[in-house]
């Protein structure tokens, strides 16, 4: 069966996941990587989900995940907490999976401004963000994880919406020329580049390559990079670019693997 998919999206995800393997490995040019988070927040509320799978799809996993990673700390560092956060802190935090309750929430969020003007004034409040970068991202950093990253996320959520129109994507593109203008650490260039690749994307007709069977394992990446880059930095040079890339590479592969010839592992890894 042909698939429906635009391979150009799928292929941005599988960039904007390498780009949070990346951005964890503290290699060079880990900055540019977390422009993989803003694609990967744009692109969830600019499709969204079913109300039936949408719980199983991304709750089942943070919750499994949690308690992975809390044995993971428990092994690694003696304790189940994230170092200066609290108990409840550490388990919205979890590292990593602060992403996977945010966008649950974005997504229900999003399936009711899709309509009329809505995804318009999205993109309007979304602008305001940009514009007001210099002043909420240094309000930010003193607020507890997970709150910082959800704010930081927040915008890209918004921008998901927003270019679900046409007037919506015009006001999209000139939220990240304001970032551009501004050139604030931590913002520019992952919502600059991570913005683009999604407008780009969501634009173009497909591509020939056919991705989606790798494209599928994203989510599952996701989950357990954090665990393959623990054990490649005991193998390899830790924070380089090459540990990096053989973190992502053994996640797909594991993740692939697992979802081919263990099918309920799928409840799992998405």
């Amino acid at each position: 069966m042909t698939s429906t998919r635009n391979q150009s999206i799928e292929l941005i995800r599988i960039a904007a996941a390498f780009g949070i393997v990346l951005f964890h490995s503290g290699a060079s040019g880990a900055e540019f990587g977390y422009a993989g988070l803003i694609a990967f927040t744009m692109l969830a509320t600019y499709f969204g989900g079913s109300n039936g799978k949408l719980g199983r799809r991304l709750l089942v996993p943070w919750a499994f995940w949690s308690v992975f990673y809390i044995g993971w700390r428990m092994l690694a560092d003696g304790t189940p907490l994230v170092e200066g956060l609290g108990p409840i802190a550490s388990l919205l935090y979890g590292t990593h999976l602060w992403f996977l309750p945010f966008i649950c929430v974005a997504i229900l969020a999003s399936r009711q401004l899709k309509t009329g003007i809505r995804p318009a004034i999205c993109g309007v409040v979304a602008l305001a963000f940009c514009l007001a970068a210099p002043w909420w991202s240094e309000a930010v950093l003193s607020t507890q994880p997970p709150i910082a990253q959800w704010i930081h996320a927040l915008p890209a959520a918004l921008l998901g919406v927003a270019i679900t129109s046409r007037a919506g994507r015009i006001i999209a593109s000139a939220s990240l020329l304001a970032c551009a203008f501004w050139n604030v650490a931590g913002i520019t260039i992952p919502y600059v580049l991570g913005g683009i690749a999604v407008l780009l994307a969501t634009g173009l007709s497909t591509t020939r390559w056919k991705v989606e069977g790798v494209s599928s394992c994203m989510l599952g990446v996701y989950l357990v990079h954090i665990a393959a880059l623990g054990i490649m930095n005991r193998i390899l040079e830790p924070q380089t670019i090459a540990t990096a890339m053989a973190a992502f590479i053994a996640s797909v592969a594991g993740v692939w693997l697992a979802r081919r010839h263990v099918p309920v592992t799928r409840l799992v890894l998405g």
